[in-house]
Order: C-alpha cells, then sequence, then structure tokens
C-alpha cells in the first residue's frame, strides 16, 4: 500500500506525472536558468538595478526548484511532494519575471516625457504588483489543494484556483501590452514633443534593440501563460498536461529565452543612472528667475574738449555692486540634480 506521500494513478491521482522526466531536457534547463543567476546579479549591481537584478533572480531559483523536482520526480514519480515543488516552481517563476517586465514601463515613458504617460507611475506598479500577489496566492492555494486533495470534488476546486490564476496573469500581460501598443501610438503620432533631454536614450540603437527584445519577451511571456492554462484547465491528467515535450517547449524553453533577452538587454545599462529629474529641475529653475543688474546707461558728455566722447560709466543706481539681488560669485540658478537610477525609481514623475 503507498504511503501517505505516494500514489498511484489508480488509487488517488488525479494529476502525477504518468511519464518518466527527461534527464537530459531537465538538467539542460536546469543548468541554464542556474548559469543566469549570477549574470542577473552581476548586472544588477554594474548598472544599479538591484530590484530588477532581485525579481529575475527569485524568478530563475523558483524555475531551478521546479526542475529539481521533476528530476527527484524520476525515482518516484507519483510522489507528492516532488509534483508540489515541479507545480509551484514553474508556475510562480513566470510571475516574477512579468513583474520584472512590469516595472519597466514607466522608465521607458519617463525617457520620452510625461506627456505620454497613460497614469502615474505610482498607480502602475500597484496595479500590477496586486495582480502579481493575487496569481501568486491563487496558484499557490490551487497547487497545494489539487495535490493534497483526497475527492475529486476537492481536487477540481484546486484546478479552478490554478486556472483563475494564470487567467489573472494573462490578463496582465494583455492590459501591460495594450498600455505599450498606445503609448508606441502615441510616441509615433506625436515626435515633436519627445524631451529632448533623454535624446541621448532614446535615439540609440541599443535603445531600440531593447524595446524590440521586451515585446518579444511580453509575447513569450503572453504565449506560455496561454499553454499552462489551457493545459491546466483540461486537468492535469490531460494529454496536454502529461506532454512532456511541449512542456520543456512552451515553457521551460520559453521561459529560458524571456529571461535570457531581459539580461542580454539588460534595462539598467540603457535606462538605469543616465537621466536627472529633468522634469523636477525644470519646474525648479521656472521659478527662480536670474537676478541681473540694469543695463548699462550710455551718456554723452557735452562740456568742454571731451564733447564726443562716450562715457561707459554707469549710473550709481544701476552698478552690479548697488543691486540688491546681485552677486557675482553666487548663482540663483539651483544645480542640476544627480543622475539616478530609472529603472527602480518610483518617483519618476
Amino acid at each position: 500500500m503507498a504511503s501517505s506521500g505516494d500514489c498511484d494513478r489508480n488509487s488517488c491521482s488525479y494529476g502525477f506525472l504518468q511519464y518518466e522526466p527527461s534527464l537530459a531536457g531537465n538538467v539542460v534547463l536546469l543548468a541554464f536558468f542556474a548559469i543566469l543567476i549570477p549574470i542577473a546579479l552581476f548586472l544588477g549591481f554594474r548598472y544599479q538595478s538591484l530590484i530588477f537584478a532581485v525579481t529575475i533572480t527569485t524568478g530563475l531559483s523558483l524555475e531551478i526548484i521546479g526542475y529539481v523536482g521533476r528530476l527527484l520526480a524520476r525515482s518516484n514519480k507519483n510522489n507528492k511532494a516532488d509534483f508540489i515543488l515541479f507545480q509551484l516552481g514553474t508556475l510562480l517563476a513566470p510571475i516574477f519575471i512579468s513583474l520584472a517586465v512590469f516595472r519597466l514601463m514607466p522608465p521607458i515613458v519617463a525617457a520620452y516625457g510625461d506627456r505620454y504617460r497613460a497614469w502615474r507611475p505610482a498607480w502602475h506598479n500597484i496595479v500590477f504588483y496586486a495582480f502579481s500577489a493575487v496569481c501568486i496566492v491563487l496558484q499557490t492555494i490551487g497547487s497545494v489543494l489539487s495535490m493534497l486533495a483526497d475527492t475529486k470534488t476537492s481536487n477540481d476546486i484546486g484546478i479552478r484556483l490554478l486556472v483563475a490564476g494564470l487567467a489573472i496573469h494573462i490578463s496582465s500581460l494583455f492590459i501591460f501590452t495594450i498600455l505599450g501598443v498606445r503609448f508606441a501610438l502615441a510616441v509615433r503620432q506625436r515626435k515633436g514633443g519627445w524631451d529632448r533631454d533623454s535624446i541621448m536614450v532614446y535615439k540609440t540603437p541599443r535603445f531600440k534593440s531593447f524595446i524590440i527584445g521586451l515585446s518579444i519577451a511580453a509575447i513569450l511571456l503572453i504565449a506560455r501563460t496561454a499553454y499552462r492554462m489551457i493545459a491546466v484547465a483540461e486537468g492535469l491528467a490531460s494529454t496536454l498536461a502529461q506532454d512532456e515535450v511541449l512542456f520543456l517547449v512552451l515553457d521551460g524553453a520559453l521561459m529560458l529565452v524571456t529571461i535570457a533577452l531581459l539580461l542580454a538587454l539588460f534595462p539598467g545599462r540603457v535606462l538605469g543612472a543616465s537621466q536627472p529629474d529633468n522634469a523636477a529641475y525644470a519646474q525648479r529653475t521656472s521659478q527662480k528667475s536670474i537676478n541681473r543688474p540694469a543695463p548699462i546707461q550710455l551718456e554723452r558728455n557735452f562740456l568742454g574738449q571731451n564733447r564726443n566722447r562716450v562715457s561707459l560709466k554707469s549710473s550709481a543706481a544701476n552698478t552690479p555692486k548697488t543691486s540688491p539681488k546681485y552677486s557675482p560669485r553666487k548663482s540663483n540658478i539651483p544645480p542640476p540634480p544627480a543622475r539616478r537610477n530609472m529603472v527602480d525609481s518610483e518617483q519618476l514623475w
């Protein structure tokens, strides 16, 4: 008789692996995910984008946990603990990768100018953080409940929670994509309003490659999430959910390519620490006018032999020395703000 941690296909399993996971395929993906962790952390320190790098690293760590669970399942593919590791790791990792992608919209908009924004960055982050938090909760509860269920009814509840979490995840990706398309159209239609202070950012080939790479990453995340949602909706024991080749390609490989793109076109290298707070700086300088001395008055002297000479001396009231607010050594123009990191900034406008 199976122990409490084990099941066989006929006794209690509603979705355990019904095949022996491939050693080569899972080891290769696990190794690549592990290699990318130090690269992500190095780039985060190098370009001062630690929040983005840590978010990516969290997703990579969860992918590793998921594939460790798959490798452990080779010895006993009906073990509940191994299957839960596999499910949680591979389901939650893309949420963190998506969250890292979501954070990139505000700094991209700031590079072109705040007139193109759909809403304030604070609202952008709050909305997408909320989406991500709900996805994590629903998919965690759904995974555990579907694996620990003793009845088909409980298993179905877990599956519904999983599908709901995946549906919210793909909805957030679609909303992000719609906002991106709206922003791209606005930028294309109003080229004259681009922020000229950031011209060295958005006019570079590196920035254009970054935008293309980010678009591809969003599409790959949508494709992966759509596949997992359909597979889970059909049931964890369905043919689609039990097809290892499809899983390794549409989940593992797509996530690997997505993360590799984000690291190869690291946003901190393109956006981070390259822009001062231009809007705040312009506002401060516009509020303080420059106090200049009155113009020098040119007077003609009609007395004596100096009749045709021009006096270059200004009146005492108009000299720079007596101007009440003028100082030749002290300027009223505020110094330019220090450069800051745009990728991890929470206050872009």
